[in-house]
């Protein structure tokens, strides 16, 4: 009899809980994609550091497996709640609290298992879907598998059963404790109130916001002394006093607004507002922590999201600037750093690897280039923190036509300069500087010929051409006599693209070896393109598909306990909303009411972490802003976020608002 009844329970079940059985295999389909992709052949060949994929897919996913049982077990915890009054029946009926518990996880179970089989499906999708991404990435052809491999699927199973042993442990706790009364009046008990006080509560609300802000300005703090140890600690007490905040805020907000409506009686009996605010305060009250806990996630979410489109372009922009051409060889000959010994020696060396490029590859263009100085200081003086910016505290400057030709290979633009005219370009680090410098149009003298400023950009430079230097000053070629040289390169562009492989085969030519003083250094002088390609691709595969994959599986257990929160809303409204009815309020104004009480209902945790996140990703990009490209911007990254996590957001508001509306009309 059990059996058939769990069967029932288990029909009827899925038409209330679809969010939450749509939710649980987008959780398992994502894991399992994800796992799909870090184990496919395909993958793991791109390149020699992607194996380090499926440790990273691993690592999360055990992250990911604490939020899918803590989604599970209070999806079965609000289940129980709901058809309490029903177990309570079963047990005046004569029926043993364990068979009643039985049938309960049996039916978990089942549900379980129907979401767990189709994300396999799903997931098979989803894998393929990520897997021609990356290949697409890395510009490597691809072909859809609707084979599954073992090793994902004994993972993703092996993730099930850890999640629903834990749950179902937790519910049949759960259900021991309970006696009948409990069962009969469970859906009616509410969270109790932590301050009941409201000075307290409002004077609480305010102390929250201030550790919020301190929060928010230690984490500003720890990214300005990123190279100072006591950053991790700053950024540690800054997490804990948001996490605090994010809680506190939560617990408090509720009654805050509520006060603020109280005494503005215009307000507070202007059409449904009274209605609505008190449905808000009832709900802040009764899920205070469970709404701390999404607030929390979905700043989680917000911040992840932006690091990952922050650390895609820090990586894609890192392969142009450090190899922008196939090949480039630094000569290691220097006028300036006389400490150097075997200079030479490491000439001839940079020689060996310029006659085995000419003979194995087919060369397309090339360029001898010098990097050179007079060991002044005409621009360096006006850039502050020179030595921390770049290799070098004095001017360096380069050839127009040296400039030229490389911007060529690049195809870009060549710039034209007269013959008293001087060009600076540099990267972000010394952006700031470079518009003074433009603002002040300060002449220079090279060789006793003054020259004065044409222009400054940030668009062009590589730091490639120098070899980590922050800036170049282009001059005319008829200037740059007697010059010393502080290193010379070769840029070579082949005719195929260069690979991992090339890196090897140049590696085995040998290395630089140098004394700097009384310190030893071995350095290998060649960048190759493929190899830079390879590694940054692998790395920005890595952490942004790592972040992205938390991300969305935050977002969705957001919104799943969102919705079964407000539509378990819908079946205690519904006298509320019929007697509206009754006293004449039109339908358009009834749905219009249902609209707002949604919309505090998931407003109300997104809108702090959304403050937290915009005032982050100004932190954060104080971390990144030398490694990203000059069109990066932050409040555009941190826009692009909110936009997709309120179009994930917004999905579930709508199906919220069409399966409460339809609750409240039958």
């Amino acid at each position: 009899m059990l059996s058939k009844l769990a069967i029932r329970n288990v029909k009827r079940s899925l038409k209330d809980y679809l969010i939450y059985i749509i939710t649980v295999v987008m959780a398992f389909s994502l894991i399992f994609a994800f796992n799909f992709v870090s184990f496919s052949s395909d993958i793991t060949q791109l390149s020699e550091m992607m194996e380090n994929l499926k440790y990273a897919i691993i690592f999360v996913s055990c992250i990911i497996v604490f939020v899918i049982a803590w989604l599970i077990n209070y999806t079965m915890k609000f289940m129980f709640e709901k058809r309490s009054k029903e177990f309570g029946t079963y047990m005046l009926l004569g029926i043993e609290k364990k068979d009643i518990n039985k049938m309960f996880l049996s039916e978990n179970i089942v549900l379980g298992l129907i979401s767990f089989v189709i994300s396999f499906f799903v997931g098979t999708v989803l894998g393929n879907i990520i897997s021609a991404v990356v290949m697409n990435l890395f510009e490597m052809p691809y072909k859809i598998k609707l084979s599954i491999t073992l090793t994902p699927v004994l993972l993703s199973t092996l993730y099930f059963i850890l999640i629903y042993l834990f749950t179902l442990f937790r519910s049949s706790r759960r259900m021991k404790k309970m006696k009948i009364h409990d069962l009969l009046y469970l859906e009616k008990k509410n969270e109790e109130k932590i301050w009941k006080r409201k000075k307290y509560r409002n004077i609480l609300f305010i102390i929250f916001v201030i550790l919020g802000i301190l929060g928010l300005y230690l984490c500003d703090y720890a990214f300005i002394i990123s190279n100072d140890p006591s950053m991790v600690s700053y950024l540690g007490i800054s997490i804990l006093l948001l996490i605090i905040s994010i809680y506190g805020i939560t617990f408090t907000l509720g009654d805050f607004i509520l006060a603020f409506i109280n005494k503005r009686r215009k307000m507070k009996y202007s059409k449904d507002n009274l209605f609505v605010a008190k449905n808000f305060e009832a709900k802040s009250r009764t899920i205070g922590f469970t709404l701390g806990t999404l607030s929390l996630l979905i700043t989680l979410t917000l911040v992840c999201m932006n690091m990952s489109f922050i650390m895609k372009d820090a990586f894609e922009n890192n392969i142009e600037q450090q190899a922008p051409y196939d090949i480039l060889v630094e000569g290691m000959y220097s006028d300036v750093e006389e400490s150097w010994t075997g200079k030479q020696d490491n000439r001839k060396k940079a020689w060996e690897y310029i006659d085995y490029i000419h003979e194995n590859y087919e060369i397309e263009e090339e360029l001898h280039y010098q990097i050179l100085t007079l060991q002044n200081h005409q621009v360096a003086k006006h850039i502050k923190d020179i030595g921390n910016n770049g290799l070098y505290d004095y001017d360096t400057y380069l050839k127009a036509s040296d400039y030229n030709k490389l911007l060529e290979m690049l195809g870009e633009k060549p710039i034209h300069l007269k013959e008293n005219e001087y060009f600076v370009t540099g990267d972000k680090t010394v952006q700031k500087y470079l518009k003074e410098i433009e603002k002040e149009k300060d002449d220079i003298t090279i060789n006793g010929k003054k020259l004065s400023l044409k222009s400054t950009t940030i668009e062009n430079f590589r730091l490639g051409w120098s070899t980590g230097n922050s800036f170049l000053i282009v001059i005319p070629d008829n200037i740059a006599k007697n010059m010393q040289v502080v290193t010379e390169l070769y840029a070579f562009d082949t005719k195929e693209e260069t690979t991992e492989s090339d890196n090897t085969k140049l590696e085995k030519l040998g290395y630089y070896e140098f004394k700097d003083g009384d310190s030893y250094f071995v350095y290998f002088p060649v960048t190759v393109r493929g190899y830079y390609e390879s590694s940054n691709k692998t790395a920005m595969t890595i952490f942004s598909f790592s972040l992205l994959y938390v991300s969305i599986i935050f977002i969705t257990v957001v919104g799943t306990i969102l919705s079964i929160q407000t539509l378990s809303d819908s079946n205690k409204n519904k006298y509320q909303y019929k007697l509206l009815k009754k006293l004449g309020v039109e339908e358009k104004n009834i749905k219009k009411t249902i609209r707002k009480q949604i919309t505090c209902n998931f407003l109300f945790p997104a809108l702090y972490p959304i403050i937290i996140a915009i005032a982050t990703s100004f932190s954060i990009n104080r971390l990144f802003y030398a490694i990203t490209s000059a069109n990066m911007n932050y409040l555009t990254s941190i826009l692009i976020t909110i936009g997709i996590f309120a179009i994930i957001y917004g999905i579930y508001y709508i199906a919220t608002y069409i399966t409460f509306k339809n609750n409240i009309e039958e």
